[in-house]
């Protein structure tokens, strides 16, 4: 009998020790939204690669379940909690308080998050990595809340266990501005490449719009201020006055008849008859292959998606001079400043002028340089060497 119990014992012990060796690594994701963003996205896709075998992964949203929250529950099978900090920010912040408190790192993305992580990291003795997706803190564009919080961020950065920008100007830009992590890092936005593939131009419009041959610019984007829209819209007003020959399509949550203020915008240009509102779509890398230009007019943004997208696509970009976009495009494409809507114009003429050996070689550099350098399991192994590194930091 004792060395029956002696051998449970031992047995114990061994499974106490494998269990400890074994034990995962819980990290709990903070996001101010859940929809269709770019923030969102690169979420998505970093939970979606990560070692389920070596992490525990949670994910807290800010504000209402969106597209991506359902995906993340739904196909990655992730539990996905709300706490609503608009309805009830004092319940929502013990909300989270609770659930953080079993994470060895708490994760967050985009500044209302970040301040809230930086809170729990205090409260609950966590390590922290904040996500930095924006490089816009103009006044015109944004909510006074939004520059606050950003500029209080930077007061408290300093604490902060790791920062990752999703681009180098993204860094430049906040640095200046004060913040100074103990680790900040440049990690990118990765796209599943594989998703991304050239293919033969304006077939698959003509196929599923049935349009006549002409050339196809194409814009993907959520209906928000900092895509300005009105300089698209502006830009291809002025384009009419060049040329006649191009349909443009609109693709994004709200960008639809519904959308009573881009409608007026379009008629008020006369661009009803060449532009196709699309709305939130499922076939955007057929659409992104088959464009002829991907054209980004954006006011703000960080890294965007769409640009590694549409370059990992084989197509070449026309894109406004914000955040990270020089980066990503810079000779595979045109650069413009942003709100110059007649330079927006005539980099899309240009771009619309090149020589078809000019456009193979621009968009052969263009998608060789996004299979280089944002491929989604590079970038998920950045990730998964800075956890480890952050877990072993002494206590300063």
């Amino acid at each position: 009998m004792l060395r029956a119990n002696y051998a449970l014992s031992t047995c114990n012990e061994f499974k106490l020790k494998d269990e400890t060796i074994q034990k995962k690594i819980k990290i709990t994701h903070i996001i101010t939204t859940i929809g269709l963003g770019g923030a969102e996205a690169m979420l998505y896709r970093l939970l979606q690669n990560m070692d389920r075998n070596v992490y525990e992964l949670e994910v807290i949203c800010l504000t209402e379940m969106g597209t991506y929250g359902k995906l993340i529950e739904q196909q990655l099978h992730i539990k996905v909690s709300i706490c609503d900090m608009r309805s009830n920010s004092i319940r929502a912040v013990l909300d989270c308080y609770r659930l953080c408190r079993g994470s060895d790192i708490i994760q967050t993305w985009m500044y209302h998050a970040n301040l809230l992580g930086y809170i729990l990291s205090i409260l609950l003795k966590k390590k922290l990595i904040w996500g930095i997706h924006h490089s816009n803190l103009n006044k015109q564009e944004n909510k006074r809340r939004t520059i606050f919080i950003a500029k209080l961020c930077a007061r408290l950065s300093k604490r902060v266990d790791a920062i990752i920008s999703c681009g180098p100007k993204v860094k430049e830009i906040h640095e200046a501005i004060g913040y100074k992590g103990k680790q900040h890092h440049v990690i990118v936005n990765g796209i599943n490449t594989d998703e991304y593939m050239p293919s033969k131009k304006r077939y698959y419009y003509m196929e599923q719009f049935g349009i006549k041959n002409q050339p196809i610019l194409l814009h993907v984007g959520r209906w928000d201020p900092l895509k300005d829209y009105e300089n698209l819209i502006a830009s291809l007003k002025w384009l009419r006055q060049l040329r006649q020959d191009f349909y443009l399509f609109l693709v994004g949550y709200e960008i639809d008849t519904f959308n009573k203020e881009l409608m007026l915008m379009i008629e008020e240009a006369q661009l009803e008859q060449v532009t196709f509102l699309l709305g939130s779509r499922e076939d955007v890398p057929q659409l992104m292959a088959a464009a002829d230009l991907f054209v980004l007019s954006s006011a703000g943004e960080g890294l965007p998606n769409v640009l590694v997208e549409a370059l990992a696509s084989g197509t070449c970009c026309v894109t406004t001079n914000v955040g990270d976009c020089v980066y990503l495009v810079g000779d595979y494409g045109e650069v413009v400043s942003a709100k110059d809507a007649k330079a927006l114009a005539m980099a899309i003429n240009k771009a619309l002028n090149y020589s078809s050996q000019q456009y193979a070689e621009r968009a052969s550099h263009g998608r060789d340089h996004a299979l280089a350098n944002y491929q989604i399991k590079q970038v998920v192994a950045q990730y998964h060497a800075l956890y480890p590194a952050i877990l072993d930091e002494k206590p300063s």
